[in-house]
């Protein structure tokens, strides 16, 4: 079948159900506004006349909804649609959807304990990668510019189309290699400084915390009394980060939020020491 044809059989179908839901409609019409018809024999009448003359059936003007389906559904089985939910049965299934998804969504944003403080990063953490990465690129680039000497002055036995080429693009590569090396090098002693900063400022804040911070006195100000774990310390976690705030401008907010997730909840509320 040809791209034309394919696409006027399919018009010509779509015509054929527009029109047999126009002789549906039509039926509905015809039965609705008052032709008489006999509910037995199924014949209709003129206007005047109120009983059927073949089985001497009083006549109505109004066809049941559910005798008119089934005409509808006699006439066209093609054309039939299943059965739907009451609209209570269709209310209550909405409700109970509506109730799963609340519980859904109340369970994903409960504040969890880990959850504070896991996007800082600290300095001694990025120190170590950098360090890391420093190393490793230090080591590669240095093997590569060893092997483009050893090549170049015929020790190794590297046989290219062009040497010149590829010496000159090994050995600017191994270059790039040492000097990425040689920043993240000095970018772990960068951090390694700030990292000092940081313990030193987390021990002033941990001194804080034991002198200020009473797990009773907390728990009191919150309300923790018919509260759930995870909302008990989603307001002692927003109630100590106040207090801190409040004592010490200018923190950052990252580096608070791991501190009082990592020392000071297990400290005051567990009594961890620190």
């Amino acid at each position: 079948m040809s791209l034309c044809d394919y696409i006027y059989d399919v018009h010509r179908q779509k015509g054929n159900i527009f029109r047999k839901r126009e002789q549906i409609n039509y039926i509905g019409r015809k039965k609705v506004e008052g032709m008489p018809w006999c509910p037995k024999c199924k014949t209709e009448y003129r206007e005047g006349f109120t009983v059927c003359a073949d089985c001497g059936s009083e006549l109505v003007k109004e066809q049941p909804v559910e005798e008119r389906k089934a005409s509808r559904r006699e006439a066209f089985p093609e054309l039939e649609v299943p059965e739907t939910e009451s609209v209570e049965d269709m209310a209550e299934d909405g409700a109970e959807e509506n109730d799963s998804a609340d519980e859904q969504s109340d369970a994903e944003t409960k504040p969890r304990k880990s959850g504070g403080g896991s996007r800082f990063q600290d300095s001694s953490e990025r120190a170590s990668e950098n360090r890391s990465s420093a190393w490793m690129l230090l080591i590669l680039g240095t093997l590569g510019l060893i092997a483009v000497v050893l090549g170049a002055i015929g020790v190794l036995p590297i046989r290219m189309g062009n040497p010149y080429l590829f010496y000159g693009v090994m050995g600017a590569i191994s270059i790039l290699f040492v000097i990425s090396g040689i920043v993240s090098m000095k970018n772990a002693k960068f951090f390694d400084k700030k990292a000092e900063s940081e313990n030193s400022l987390r021990s002033t804040l941990m001194e804080w915390c034991r002198e200020n911070l009473d797990a009773g006195e907390i728990d009191g100000r919150v309300g923790a009394q018919g509260v759930s774990e995870e909302i008990l310390y989603f307001r002692r976690f927003s109630y100590i980060k106040e207090k801190m705030n409040h004592q010490f401008v200018n923190l950052d907010q990252g580096f608070l939020d791991r501190f009082i997730d990592d020392y000071v909840y297990d400290f005051v509320f567990e009594g961890k020491e620190v």
